[in-house]
Order: C-alpha cells, then structure tokens, then sequence
C-alpha cells in the first residue's frame, strides 16, 4: 500500500520484482509438464515489459497502441499452453518462455499503467479491494455451503456456491469502493464493473489451477509461507488488472 502510494518508479519496482519470481515459477510449472522454457530469457523479457510500461505510461496514446497487443498475445500464447504442452520440442519451449513472459510482465505490467493514470492510486486499490473481496466471500461461502463442483477436474474444492459468492462480493465491493474511493462514475458502472471482475478473477485463479494440475504440482513456488507462490497470490489479479486498466481508460 506505501508503494501503490508512492507510485513509480517505487511501484514499478515491486511490479517488477513480482513478474521476476512469477515468472520463474510459471517456468518451472511448464518444466514439470515436460517442456524446456528458457526462464533466464523469460525473466528478462517480462522485466522488459514492466520497465517499458515505465517508459510510456506518462504518454497513455502509445500504451494503447501497445499494450492491447501484448494483452491479445498473452491470452494467445496461455491458451496455447492449456491445449499444446508437454512435447519437449523446442518450439514447445520457446512457446512456454514467451508466455511466462507475456503473462506474468507484459499483463502485470498494467500495473504501472493503471496508476500513472489519473486517480491511479484509487483505481490501484480498486482493484485489490475487489478482488480480495470476492476471494474472500467465494473461499467462506464456498466452504460452508458448497456442495456443487464448479470444475471438479481442475479444482474439485471450487464450487458454484462458493463461485456466486465470489461474484456476488465484487459487486458489493466494486459499490463500495467507487463511492468511498469517490471514482468519478456513472450510476451503471460500478455494477458492471464488478460483475466483469467477478467472473475474470476466477477464471485467472481456474486458469492457473489447470496449468498446475497439468505440471501435477499443488503451489506454484514456495515463497509465501501458507500460501503457495506469487503466482498462486496473483492468479486472480492478474485479469482484475487488465480489466480495471482498460475500464478506466
């Protein structure tokens, strides 16, 4: 929160130091299912990525030009990792290095867009208020009163209880914070808003289970005691992101 606060370059340089370690642990994820990713190029790519969001982010033109491409190429590349892994070639490698890269620096890179914006600093804590908002009312409700699997074969613990919760609390918290953050909106906005991250924020956590279930591992890393990895903290933040970057501007 001090360094959301601060802004960049201070911000620039935690959104950096995370898409590092994500990206690591996504190549590890990709090695585990028997591809060869090149982590040191990937990790270079995605600090690349961050440091030209730096760059550009006082020019808001340029970064959408950009930025919406490395968006579409980032959906592409994971959506080529979900149905093509696992055959060792180096085709398959190259894929899975430039789509840690993409996924991890090019999306997170958005970051330091979204508060070079005007009202950055809300929109910033828009985003996490909403998106822990909704973690939190899915993982309760989902654990008190779930009984329908919602994607058994991905994570059988997800349950369509706990996935209405969950949609249910970013509304809720995407009304609350507009107004209490005092984001200039219409009336209808904040409703549609937060429905959009509902249902994205948990198709960014599903996506990431089904890449660890694919590598057969439970945590993407071990870097947060209790928690897993910065990939397993971020899954569902990642596509909040780009969503609240994109609804802003």
């Amino acid at each position: 929160l001090l360094l959301v606060w601060l802004g960049n370059p201070s911000f620039t340089v935690l959104v950096g130091l995370l898409a590092v370690v994500a990206t690591i642990e996504l190549c590890s994820i990709g090695r585990a299912w028997g591809d060869r990713p090149i982590t040191p190029l990937a990790v270079v790519w995605a600090v690349a990525l961050v440091l030209a969001a730096q760059f550009i982010s006082g020019d808001q033109s340029d970064a959408r030009t950009v930025y919406p491409i490395v968006t579409l190429a980032s959906i592409t590349l994971m959506a080529s990792m979900l149905w093509c892994h696992g055959s060792g070639t180096l085709i398959a490698g190259i894929g899975v290095t430039a789509g840690a890269a993409l996924y991890t620096g090019g999306l997170l890179s958005h970051a330091v867009l979204l508060r070079d914006l005007d009202q950055g600093i809300e929109w910033v804590l828009l985003l996490l208020f909403v998106t822990f908002a909704a973690d939190t009312a899915a993982f309760f409700v989902g654990r008190a009163f779930g009984s329908r699997p919602l994607a058994p074969s991905i994570s059988p613990k997800k349950t369509w209880e706990g996935a209405i919760a969950g949609l249910a609390g970013a509304i809720t918290a995407c009304v609350v914070a507009i107004f209490a953050l005092d984001i200039d909106h219409a009336a209808w906005e904040p409703y549609v808003l937060g429905s959009v991250l509902g249902v994205a924020g948990q198709a960014g956590d599903l996506l990431v289970s089904r890449l660890k279930r694919i590598g057969g591992v439970k945590d993407s890393g071990r870097n947060i005691p209790g928690h897993g990895g910065v990939l397993d903290r971020l899954d569902s933040v990642v596509p909040n992101l780009v969503v609240v970057y994109y609804f802003a501007i």
